[in-house]
């Protein structure tokens, strides 16, 4: 014997509202033919599921069984429809995100809380402070799915789209020397000593040709991998760095922002796997790229400070 959905639908409808014109109303049904349906559905069963007078319907104890079981399985099919939208949408299942340097701080909790609203079906595991090198890496031994990174890359069997160009901004100690108004030349940076991110990195590369271009080369006294790393040093008083602007979401006392003529900019990329272009990728593309240009443009020549 079979029962068919919309034959629970019907009972159930009766059973709760105990009274077939209010069923067959919310069903949109005529009443006769809602009767009819019941009955039919009674003698499917070989059983009474409700004791009918002129005035009231109540339950009998198989109907009282049917009802609980037809609600469990109306829920079961309702929320499997609404999984398997989700799975056609790419709205579901595990998903491991690379974020590269300072968009750890500014981009990824936005990304993380945008995807935690619109697809809550998503299991992210988020892996952030990484340079592009590394972020590449890291794709192509699939240790993760997508990767935010800084300028591009050329790897083969990776696809990448450049979703947002940022501006670089001087951090520097405050109270020293370069700790003053107005912006700052590559000319009169290249007199100073600074703190850099590795030497293989997309700022690092930035970096040196940007003062090139003044006829200066950068004088390192120390490098770090980490944004948060880089910017404590220059806190400590070991240099300014040249760094981007969403390094300005970091809160580490004793760093202030100094803006910089001509600033270079540097692309923001994602990148994934060309072999696993799934709509679950695609549409994290989508959430990534929605941020990242609500976020990323040209900030002003305003200095800023961080909050002490």
């Amino acid at each position: 014997m079979k029962l068919e959905t919309r034959q629970l639908e019907y009972f159930s409808m009766v059973a709760r509202e105990r009274h077939f014109g209010r069923a067959a109303e919310r069903l949109k049904l005529a009443q006769p033919y809602l009767s009819q349906q019941i009955r039919k559905l009674e003698r499917q069963l070989g059983t009474t599921l409700l004791n009918r007078t002129t005035r009231s319907v109540s339950l009998t104890d198989a109907g009282a069984h049917l009802l609980e079981e037809a609600d469990r399985v109306l829920a079961h099919l309702d929320a499997l429809g609404k999984e398997v939208q989700l799975i056609g949408a790419g709205l579901t299942g595990p998903l491991r995100l690379g974020f590269t340097g300072s968009t750890t701080y500014g981009i990824m909790p936005q990304v993380v809380r945008r995807t935690a609203s619109a697809a809550p079906k998503l299991q992210l595991n988020v892996s952030g402070e990484m340079v592009t090198p590394r972020l590449v890496d890291r794709l192509l031994d699939r240790s993760i799915d997508i990767a935010l990174l800084r300028g591009g890359t050329q790897a083969k069997g990776v696809s990448s789209s450049v979703i947002g160009s940022e501006s670089s901004i001087l951090a520097v100690p405050s109270d020293s020397l370069l700790d003053a108004p107005g912006s700052i030349t590559a000319a009169e940076l290249g007199e100073h000593a600074l703190v850099g991110y590795p030497e293989k990195s997309t700022m690092s590369e930035m970096t040196a040709e940007f003062l090139g271009r003044a006829g200066s080369r950068p004088d390192y006294s120390v490098r770090a991998s980490e944004t948060s790393t880089l910017m404590s040093l220059v806190a400590a008083g070991l240099g300014a760095a040249i760094v981007p602007h969403t390094a300005t979401a970091l809160g580490i006392p004793g760093v202030r922002f100094r803006s910089i003529d001509e600033a270079p900019r540097t692309d923001l990329t994602v990148v994934w796997r060309s072999d696993e272009e799934t709509r679950t990728i695609i549409r994290m593309i989508e959430i990534i790229t929605e941020v990242v240009g609500e976020n990323i443009d040209d900030p002003t020549a305003e200095e800023k400070e961080q909050p002490a």
